[in-house]
């Protein structure tokens, strides 16, 4: 159910983020889980001058030159593709931190309120504090057999307050 839930999330970021890119603005119709338009914007880096016809003031010999080239499909594919990867590594990366967390909680006799967790690339960074040795060796041990945690940067205290 959890992944679904993720993988529902991820897509519908990767069609924003999509869409974002193509321009105009776009709202989640929370009723049916569509995306619906709401606004364009307005590009005119591609329109001609107003007077464009030859020997009209405005109009500059050689401008379709300088036009930049349509993006093709396969151009965009490219970038909407790379927007999903990120899309979802974040989703990725944020679900672990939650279950490092959780497990962190669940854990019996580890006293891990001062622990702070963030996740980047499947990578968990501990910062905080706890106060003892057997604490912090007990902190990564945890952290370590959560699945889908690639390694851990400790960067935790030993401190008894």
């Amino acid at each position: 159910m959890k992944t679904a839930q993720t993988l529902r999330i991820a897509r519908i970021a990767a069609v924003a983020a999509a869409l974002a890119f193509a321009g105009g603005a776009h709202a989640l119709d929370m009723s049916g889980g569509r995306l619906i338009k709401v606004a364009t914007t307005s590009d005119n880096t591609n329109a001609p001058p107003a007077n464009s016809a030859p020997g009209m003031p405005g109009h500059t010999e050689g401008d379709k030159e300088k036009r930049p080239a349509a993006t093709t499909d396969a151009q965009l594919g490219n970038k909407v593709d790379n927007t999903a990867d990120n899309a979802k590594q974040g989703v990725t990366d944020g679900a672990l931190t939650t279950k490092v967390k959780t497990k962190l909680l669940a854990t019996k006799d580890l006293k891990s309120t001062g622990i702070h967790v963030k996740t980047k690339d499947r990578v968990v960074n501990l910062t905080g504090t706890v106060p003892s040795k057997e604490q912090h060796e007990l902190a990564l041990d945890t952290v370590r057999s959560v699945e889908g945690v690639t390694s851990v940067k400790d960067s935790l205290k030993v401190s008894a307050r």
